[in-house]
Formats: C-alpha cells, structure tokens, sequence
C-alpha cells in the first residue's frame, strides 16, 4: 500500500508530500508539491498494484490533451477521398465492434505493448486472423493519419506481428458443372438464368443484380455483357455505383449455352431495370438477402435429392459460383492474366494467390525446372 508524509521547513509549514511505495521488493519515493497531486499519484499507483511504470503510463494519459484514437480514426474516415461507401461503413464497424481498450485513449500515448494487447483481445474473442490483419491495416492508416497531422511522432503499428492463418483448408470451394448443374435443377425455375450467368460468365453478386437490358450483346458475333457498374451497401441502405475496382469495369463475353438460358428474361426486362429479381412480382431492389437464400434452398435441395444427390466436402457459398467459373477457366485453357482480365481483378497477384494452384502441369513444370537446376540435364 503506498503511503502520503507531509514535508514541512524549520517553521513547521508544509511545503511537499512524499509519496512512499514498494514495486516489486523495491522502494520508491516521489515528491509532490499538492496534496492532491499526491493523493492521484498514490491513487493510480494502488490501482495497478504499485506497478510504477503503469502508474507513470496511466498519469500521463489522464493529462494528454491529444484526442483519443477514436477521435481521430474517425477523422481520418472523414478525410478519405474516392472511397466506397461500403467501404466506410466497414470502417465505422471496426470502431464500434473492435476498439475496445484502443479507441479510448490519448492517440499520443498509444504504445507497441498496447497494440500487442489489443491484438491479442481481439483473438481471444474469437476474430479470426483475416479479421485481426483487416481491422489493423485499418489502425495503421489512422495512425499514419495522427503522424501526418503531428498529433504523435511515429506509428505504432510499424512491424506488428498479426496471428497466422493456420487453416488447414482452402476457403475457396470449387464447384464441377456437374455439381453446379444439380444445384441449378433444384433451384426455383424463375432464379436458373441468374445461376446460369454467374457459373457462366464468374460475376459478382453484386454486379449481376445491377445488370439492365442495355448491358447485354446477345446477338453479337461474340455475345457479351458489360459490367460498369454494381449495386453496393451504403450506410443508409443499398444502391447501385460503380464497380468494385477500376478493372472490374469490363466486358464479359458469353457461351451460347449462357445466352439461351439467360435470353428471355434479357428480352422481356424493362429498360433501365435491373433484368435479375429474385421472383416475377418483386419490384423492390436489390435483393442480395433473398438470393442467399434462394442459393442455400437450391443447395439443401440437391444435397437432399435421393436420385442424384449432391455430395460436398461443405456447402458452397454464392461467390463459390465465382471460384468454379474460375476454376473451369483454367482448365479450359486460359492463362491467369486472362483470367484476371475476365474476372475483373485489379491486380493479378490476386488472380495468383486464389488460383495459382490450379494451372495445369504447373506443379510438374516447376519440378522439371528445380531438376535441370541442380544435375544440369534437361527433363522430358
């Protein structure tokens, strides 16, 4: 327990109080000219059981006048220039769903030990590694904001260790047209051109629902669909703007099989509608709930189906169709700058790291060229 003396001159007036305690076997003395600076001193002392380094932490971030990190995290949102407004509701969600320990304090005195703390709440609270590496990319743009506004001298957040991803499975789930035809067979006939297009020609969700008769080119010598724009999640609701990514404004071109599936409803769509809804009477858009749903229905149907069941390792999700429109890309031949071009990717070291494995002989054609390397003979 630490201890308050008073100190007093030759004439017995008081001109300091000593503040006495034990840290760790240790004792400590400080000198303070108030009462009650010395009554705070032994107040936060006592509340981190003598720890004086936490207590000296503690003091100084009851008496920065920086603005918390919350504060400027926020700033920081209100400073971004061509964002998604998805994207900015993404944001606020981290401030309100994972600041906790972070965001109340003095953004001056945020230290390493704290970030290595909150980084470790976070994963105890069950974030996975994709979350914790997401929200703290994040942390790190605010804080460059806090440097760059001369509100701190550095960033914490420079070579942070974040948790491994150590899945053992690849999240990515790749579909045959075999599985997606079974799917497709137990899906409600008015949703089939929809799932028909998005194993066909690998679009976004998204993008798909904002489609209108004016983007298709069904009776070119290549048919054809132009992605320009998608419906996205504002922080008031959903609307229609532009593509994810300044490459996702592409054109796709179309199987014939995709065009007869998907032909009549294109034609019979009223122009400047979206030509996808989710069953003939909706007339509100989007409906990017209902069509999970229709998508899990379809999927628990053929899983269920006794004459040809379909047989997966896990359910597959709608952007699975994504994946499988990939995957089959890629065993049909075409390379992955291709590949990156037709699914709208802005870079293709995306394209790579999701799809890389599934070049044909890739695995082989490394082997061939480790063996030349080290016996100097060239391999078959």
């Amino acid at each position: 327990m630490a201890t308050i003396e008073t100190r007093k001159n030759k004439a017995g007036k008081i001109t300091s109080y000593r503040v006495e305690w034990y840290d760790k076997g240790e004792r400590h003395r400080q000198t303070l000219p108030t009462e009650s600076a010395a009554a705070q001193w032994k107040n936060l002392l006592e509340a981190v059981k003598h720890d004086t380094q936490a207590a000296q932490t503690a003091l100084l971030r009851q008496i920065s006048r920086s603005p918390s990190f919350e504060e400027v995290a926020n700033g920081h949102i209100e400073r971004l220039i061509n964002v998604r407004e998805y994207t900015i509701k993404r944001y606020r969600g981290y401030i309100n769903n994972h600041f906790s320990g972070l965001g109340n304090l003095p953004v001056d005195q945020i230290t390493e030990d704290d970030l290595i703390q909150w980084i470790k709440r976070m994963v105890k609270k069950g974030c996975s590694p994709k979350t914790v590496a997401n929200v703290h990319g994040f942390v790190h743009a605010a804080m460059n904001s806090a440097v760059r506004r001369r509100l701190r001298p550095d960033n914490p957040c420079n070579g942070r260790l974040l948790p491994k991803d150590d899945a053992t499975e690849d999240k990515a789930m790749f579909l045959t047209m075999d599985q997606m035809n079974l799917i497709i067979e137990q899906a409600d006939e008015w949703q089939r051109p929809m799932w028909t297009l998005l194993i066909g020609a690998g679009l976004r969700l998204g993008e798909a629902t904002a489609l209108t008769r004016a983007d298709f080119q069904l009776d070119a010598v290549t048919p054809s669909v132009r992605i320009t724009k998608a419906y996205q999640e504002m922080e008031d609701g959903w609307a229609v703007g532009a593509p994810k990514t300044k490459k996702a404004r592409r054109t796709v071109a179309l199987a014939p099989s995709t065009v007869e599936a998907i032909r009549a409803r294109v034609e019979s769509a009223v122009p400047g509608r979206p030509v996808f809804s989710i069953s003939p009477d909706t007339l509100v858009y989007p409906q990017h709930r209902q069509w999970l749903d229709g998508w899990y229905d379809a999927v628990k149907a053929a899983e269920a189906n006794k004459d040809a069941p379909l047989v997966v390792s896990k359910r597959p999700r709608i952007h699975d169709i994504r994946h499988s429109h990939a995957s089959m890309m890629i065993a049909g031949g075409m390379n992955l700058y291709e590949l990156a071009n037709r699914l709208g990717h802005e870079s293709i070291i995306t394209t790579t790291k999701t799809y890389g494995h599934l070049v044909p002989d890739a695995h082989f054609r490394a082997a061939a060229m480790v063996e030349t390397a080290l016996t100097g003979v060239l391999t078959a």
